[in-house]
């Protein structure tokens, strides 16, 4: 864990040293859109090939918030316009935090380096 030497403000930040080569590898690109993917982008609720029902039963369940009038005119131009619809949520309050986010993608970026990443002082908590 670190230790403030100096003044600490109300300022949640922390400081991080990496020893990388410019750019990323195709393995390390490939990690990380995986990554934000299945942790930044949401669940697939919809698809274009989605039924009248499904896009009703999605509407109407509580889990996925409230869908107003607009919004679902909002989603069906964009399932008939063939994209997916995803949702998801983030938590402020819980355990997972942007210093937690940060420290994964560091460690994609290590397991798929051929030894042009490093993280040298990787600990953001305080």
């Amino acid at each position: 864990m670190k230790t403030r030497m100096d003044f600490v403000t109300n300022s949640s930040s922390s400081s991080f040293i990496l020893a990388r080569k410019p750019g990323m590898s195709e393995k390390q690109k490939e990690a990380v859109i995986q990554f934000v993917e299945k942790e930044l982008l949401g669940e697939e609720i919809l698809t274009p090939e989605s039924t009248e029902e499904e896009i009703q039963k999605v509407f109407e369940e509580e889990e996925w918030g409230y869908f107003n009038e607009d919004k679902q005119n909002e989603i069906r131009e964009a399932l008939k316009s063939g994209k997916s619809i995803y949702s998801g949520w983030v938590s402020f309050e819980e355990d997972y935090d942007y210093a937690e986010m940060f420290e994964k993608v560091w460690k994609l970026m290590e397991e798929n380096s051929d030894g042009d990443f490093v993280a040298i002082d990787d600990d953001l908590s305080y």
